[in-house]
């Protein structure tokens, strides 16, 4: 089975940055990492993948260990791990790898991520095309699109879905949630999103 998420931001040390400013429910970044992962190893197991629309650790550039033990962290995940990049993965390749991508993308394959994508990627499931993608502004036109980037604040547009974390209590959207949402989405009149 296929599973999406984005904006999971594991730290070690931004309180502010991740659970603060999101108004997520935890005491600590501890607890938030802890479940997370939780949550998707009972979701997903080994034989599932599980495409990550970016933002995976949160960077900080005054912390420069917390993005290296959190993105270690797809080693505790049962799924295979497809990471579409986001803006906090651009920072590190920024600041630590010389703005080297392929570097940056070896690093990523040895610590256990099964593939690493620049940019967005179109799938297939269930008859129906998608466009996987941080970033919403750069969706397609000729595909659902699946994003994150804009954490809580909009979960529908006319063009796809945020499948951000803290649009789903901290859970994987399945294909199959996808499918639901895809079906409701045709529903409604233009005028909706507006």
């Amino acid at each position: 089975m296929l599973f999406f998420t984005s904006d999971s931001h594991f730290t070690l040390s931004d309180y502010n940055d991740t659970i603060k400013r999101d108004f997520r429910p935890f005491k600590s970044v501890k607890q938030m990492n802890k479940t997370i992962i939780k949550t998707w190893n009972k979701q997903a197991g080994k034989n599932d993948i599980i495409y990550h629309l970016g933002d995976f650790s949160n960077f900080n550039k005054n912390d420069d260990k917390s993005y290296k033990i959190t993105l270690g962290f797809v080693r505790k995940l049962k799924a295979k791990v497809i990471l579409i990049i986001g803006n906090n993965e651009e920072y590190i390749i920024h600041h630590v790898f010389n703005d080297d991508y392929e570097s940056f993308k070896k690093y990523l394959l040895n610590l256990g991520f099964a593939d690493v994508i620049r940019g967005g990627m179109y799938i297939e499931f269930q008859n129906q095309r998608f466009y996987l993608n941080h970033f919403p502004k750069n969706h397609k036109d000729d595909a659902i699109n699946l994003f994150g980037h804009i954490h809580g604040t909009v979960f529908v547009k006319k063009y796809g879905f945020n499948v951000g974390v803290d649009n789903n209590y901290f859970r994987l959207f399945s294909e199959n949630d996808i499918m639901v949402l895809v079906g409701r989405i045709k529903k409604f009149d233009e005028n909706v999103y507006e």
